[in-house]
């Protein structure tokens, strides 16, 4: 009875894998000033086909990430986001500055960025990234980036917000869910 079974099961699992990915899209919208909007909505299937297009960079040779005057190599990019990883949850980063504030947070299984113009009428940021998409990013053979595999991953993530900017003028939000059109 087993034998029969755990093949179906491997081909519900690999059905529902696959579907997950078929069926999540990608949503921008921007909604500004009068009547400016642009919506666009994709696949991520698409997307994935469209990552498979980009030219494979080796950034061990090629690529430093260099963050103000800050210039690491691959191996301490990998080294600090296995620390990022392990690190409990905790607000990381705070700056305030005049009348805006930017906070950088770990909790539970998502980076979080807030930003925070002015008190009540300023700009507000809020930008909620998985860690398994930088994780999925980060795998690639021979220190290359895997843009399908953080796609797969961001596809796993689920329904939910990515990206919110508010401002006076405009409203821009990316998220992820199940349906070709945004809502």
């Amino acid at each position: 009875m087993i034998k029969k079974i755990l093949p179906l099961m491997f081909a519900a699992l690999f059905a529902l894998t696959t579907s997950a990915f078929a069926d999540s899209w990608i949503h921008v919208k921007v909604d500004g000033q009068g009547d400016e909007k642009v919506t666009v909505n994709l696949p991520v299937s698409l997307m994935r086909s469209a990552a498979a297009l980009i030219p494979q960079q080796d950034v061990n040779d090629d690529i430093h990430v260099a963050i103000d005057d800050l210039d690491m190599t691959w191996d301490d990019l990998l080294a600090f986001w296995q620390e990022v990883k392990a690190a409990p949850e905790a607000t990381f980063v705070t700056v305030e500055s005049g009348d805006e504030t930017v906070k950088v947070r770990k909790e539970g299984d998502f980076v979080l960025v807030h930003s925070l113009e002015g008190q009540t009428t300023g700009a507000q940021v809020d930008v909620k990234f998985p860690l398994a998409v930088v994780d999925a990013l980060l795998s690639g053979p021979e220190g290359k980036l895997d843009f399908s595999a953080a796609l797969d991953a961001l596809a796993t993530f689920g329904p939910g917000n990515l990206v919110t900017v508010r401002d006076d003028d405009q409203l821009v939000r990316i998220w992820i869910d199940d349906r070709a059109e945004a809502e």
